[in-house]
């Protein structure tokens, strides 16, 4: 007989936050200054990198409401929506062109070369952007250049922010966690 060894299923990786240290964290993000996550210290980057993913599976819940199974992810839920949660002023979507404007009009710039304003056009109007494009059309390539690099510094700005956030958040847990006398 000729025996196969059993191949290896690699096994998952283990668990770094708990549920609760989820909780924490996202509780911590909503009131700058939640319940500490017990259990850890972690590094700015793992903080960082679980705060992405944390927003990753809010914006899949929030497509598809059937992936909140337990009540942790309900809870975990709640909270993103209050962190990540659609904005209350968004700008409504433009009426559609009729087929008589559309056919005069090939548009004569290529969007592709502005790609953080066509970003923030895409957000803002969630059906047809034509409309806004036209109007984009008209301020000439200049001035879209100009919007679409502000773009992109406001975007770059943001994960400033956010890695600063991140920083702030592990030194407040550091600070909890050296203060409560724990060693770990």
């Amino acid at each position: 007989m000729n025996r196969r060894s059993a191949s290896k299923v690699p096994s998952k990786p283990t668990r770094l936050f708990t549920q609760k240290d989820e909780i924490d964290l996202l509780n911590s993000l909503l009131n700058s200054a939640g319940n500490p996550i017990s259990g850890g210290d972690f590094s700015k980057a793992q903080i960082s990198d679980k705060i992405r993913r944390l927003k990753q599976k809010y914006h899949k819940q929030a497509r598809s409401k059937s992936s909140i199974k337990t009540p942790h992810d309900r809870k975990a839920y709640e909270l993103a929506r209050k962190i990540w949660g659609p904005k209350k002023t968004r700008i409504p979507s433009p009426p559609p062109l009729d087929d008589a404007k559309k056919e005069g009009s090939e548009s004569r710039i290529n969007w592709s070369n502005f790609p953080f304003l066509m970003k923030q056009v895409s957000r803002a109007f969630s059906g047809s952007n034509e409309v806004y494009k036209q109007g984009l059309e008209g301020l000439g390539e200049d001035v879209l250049k100009g919007f679409d690099e502000k773009w992109m510094e406001l975007e770059n700005e943001e994960a400033a922010l956010e890695d600063r956030r991140a920083q702030l958040f592990h030194n407040q847990l550091k600070s909890i966690v050296e203060a409560s006398g724990i060693n770990l």
